[in-house]
């Protein structure tokens, strides 16, 4: 079952939001973006099984300095949103690209946000339009969705827990995953 998004907001599973009357949805919440950051090409991420050689990409913040928008070229960037979550342990996330998104050609790809999790969220965003893309300041780019559980699981307990902001000492450039 899905929850509505009056329902997310009014279960306070969605914090930090700009406008809910602009950011409720039918079946889900708006995100806006607080900000972008690209990867450094000088750090090469590391996955395997265990995460014991797990190394997170370096990134750097693409400033608005003191302009209400900034200019991205094609390429890959992480965004992070204002909206924040404290995700019930019941409860499961998904984030998808809004249509204005794509249609821009432009896409959003982000993990499962789990049970329990709380904290920061964020995305992938890859800029395919031959002449880039402009963010302005809180443009809505994404939706949560998040679907009810059958029950109760013991909830996310990962290094991301909590998390404030993307590049923190802990944080990795995505969205939580264990």
């Amino acid at each position: 079952m899905l929850l509505s998004g009056a329902s997310i907001v009014e279960r306070g599973i969605i914090r930090n939001l700009l406008q809910a009357a602009r950011q409720v949805q039918p079946c889900g919440v708006d995100l806006s973006l607080r900000r972008v950051l690209r990867f450094s090409p000088s750090s090469m991420p590391k996955l395997d099984f265990d995460n014991a050689r797990r190394e997170r990409p370096g990134t750097v913040e693409i400033p608005f300095a003191g302009a209400e928008s900034v200019v991205l070229e094609p390429g890959a960037y992480v965004v992070e949103f204002n909206e924040m979550v404290e995700m019930p342990r019941d409860c499961m996330g998904q984030i998808f690209a809004r249509s204005s998104l794509w249609r821009s050609g432009a896409f959003l790809t982000a993990g499962v946000v789990d049970a329990g999790y709380g904290g920061v969220l964020g995305a992938l965003l890859d800029v395919r339009h031959s002449a880039g893309l402009e963010l302005f300041r809180n443009a809505k780019l994404g939706q949560i969705v998040l679907h009810q559980m059958e029950g109760e699981v013991e909830g996310y307990n990962g290094v991301y827990q909590g998390l404030g902001n993307m590049d923190g000492p802990t944080a990795d450039a995505v969205s939580p995953e264990r």
